[in-house]
């Protein structure tokens, strides 16, 4: 190879020095250079480099090599291009562009049948790489995009790497194809991140941080899915997404509203430990298995469930009971997943609710009667203490009824005294009327006593009274402890 390279400042080579070699079939190797003129290559004969060619180190003020070939090797790490245009051009060998600065590029349509290397690329303007084609692994690792990248209806047959890229404008990866696992991890997305209708195989977003709004809206996802630790600070849509394997927000921090609505999660979607400061909607979703355990929720956030169907939701109710937006088919859906969880307690604290608010926003008539009187005796058939705390009140006021009328009397004939001793009492104490009024409540009234006058009519009040709390008080327990 000729090689024309400094330790120094760069030399100045004519661009005509260039097509010499190419027109010779020479490979091009060039370090340290600065290149005189228009470096325009689609005049080759079949616009094709048959050779090596190397241009590092070196500036490029206007290069195009639109429908180029690059048969071999075409390397340019390190140099800086002006205005750059590679659309349509095809790489058949390795294409290297590590360490690059770029004013202005193109790669529209360009093709990469062997690795293409973009690691730590700066591009200063728009760069397009649309409807571009990378066969085996493409690299942009820690590449820098400093205004919009648009990557719409390219393909990425291979592994794709964008770990620790960022993103200053808009990312634009609308209809993408990405067959191997593209890691994303820790990039930065400052404007738009669009990935609109593309189609991913084992993505991986852990640590991304989308300052502005994450499009997803009818992206598949296949393979495990991983968003752990991603921050979206602006809005996050997954609607109408489908993903066939586990999904991984697990930590995830969601500080505006996040958008599943009839997304399609054929396996595990776990939002363990999650933070929403916004809205999450899963209106119309499909639901595997959702994991929204230890998550966290801001105070005027929601959790929107209508129309969604889920086979197991794996969060406690007390974790989520305020943020749940009233649907009552949502509402008796977790009551069900609940009671398929085996964790009754959820159940019923979820169940209770239901009958609140659905009592809350009934008008006046007998069916809101009966819901507020299931609501105080039984707690609508799941808190057996509300019936205990009724039948000791009830004992109670009848006892202070009976003691304080004077209602009750000792017997004339007590069981258990010598004839001799039958006498007629005066006023009975309030242990007594205790005792009396929990007689009556339980079964009836002891042979030591009897009820006077009006308190004749107490008495049976109360004995009806404690026959249907006692049956409340026994059917509800017994419910619970079955469970």
């Amino acid at each position: 190879m000729s090689v024309v390279s400094t330790s120094g400042a760069e030399q100045v080579i004519p661009v005509q020095e260039i097509y010499a070699k190419l027109e010779n079939k020479e490979p091009v190797y060039y370090d340290n250079v600065r290149v005189l003129g228009e470096l325009d290559l689609k005049s080759l004969p079949d616009a094709r480099v048959s050779n090596s060619f190397a241009i590092t180190n070196s500036t490029l003020i206007n290069a195009s090599f639109d429908g180029v070939t690059f048969a071999k090797d075409a390397v340019f790490w390190g140099t800086t291009f002006g205005n750059a245009s590679f659309e349509s051009a095809a790489f058949l060998g390795l294409a290297d562009f590590a360490n690059t600065v770029f004013s202005n590029a193109s790669f529209s349509a360009a093709s990469f049948s062997q690795p293409a290397v973009f690691d730590g690329t700066l591009f200063r303007d728009n760069v397009s790489f649309e409807d571009a084609t990378f066969g085996m692994d493409a690299f942009f690792n820690e590449a820098r995009f400093m205004a919009n990248a648009c990557f719409n209806y390219s393909n990425f047959d291979s592994y794709s790497y964008f770990a620790s890229a960022q993103f200053l404008g808009d990312a634009l990866f609308s209809d993408v194809d990405f067959l191997g696992a593209p890691d994303l991890s820790a990039a930065s997305f400052s404007g738009k991140a669009n990935f609109f209708q593309s189609r991913f195989n084992s993505p991986l977003f852990s640590d991304a941080v989308f300052s502005g709004p994450a499009q997803f809206g009818l992206a598949s996802f296949s393979g495990l899915s991983s968003f752990g630790g991603a921050l979206f600070a602006d809005e996050a849509v997954f609607s109408l997404a489908r993903f066939s394997e586990a999904a991984y927000f697990s930590g995830a921090k969601f500080h505006k509203d996040a958008f599943f609505g009839l997304t399609k999660f054929e396996d595990i979607a776990s939002f363990q430990s999650a933070l929403f400061d916004g809205d999450i909607n899963f209106k119309g979703g499909s639901i595997s298995t959702i994991l929204l355990d230890k998550a966290k929720f801001g105070k005027k956030s929601r959790i929107i469930l209508n129309d969604t169907d889920f086979a197991r939701f794996k969060a406690h109710w007390n974790e989520i009971e305020e943020h749940v937006v009233w649907e009552p088919g949502a509402y008796l859906a977790l009551v069900e997943n609940y009671r398929r969880l085996g964790w009754s307690g959820d159940q019923d604290d979820c169940y209770y609710q239901y009958r609140k608010i659905d009592q809350d926003h009934k008008g006046w008539g007998w069916s809101k009667v009966i819901d507020i009187l299931a609501w105080l005796s039984c707690g609508y058939g799941v808190r057996p203490g509300y019936a205990g705390i009724w039948s000791l009140l009830t004992i109670f006021i009848f006892a202070l009824v009976f003691w304080s009328g004077d209602g009750i009397r000792k017997s004339a004939k007590p069981l258990h005294e010598p004839a001799e001793k039958y006498a007629v009492p005066g006023h009975v104490t309030l242990r007594n009327a205790l005792f009396f009024s929990t007689m009556i409540f339980i079964s009836r009234g002891p042979n030591e006593f009897l009820p006077v006058g009006k308190n004749r009519y107490y008495v049976i009040l109360e004995g009806i009274l404690g026959w249907l709390l006692l049956a409340l008080f026994l059917v509800t327990l017994g419910r619970v402890m079955i469970r």
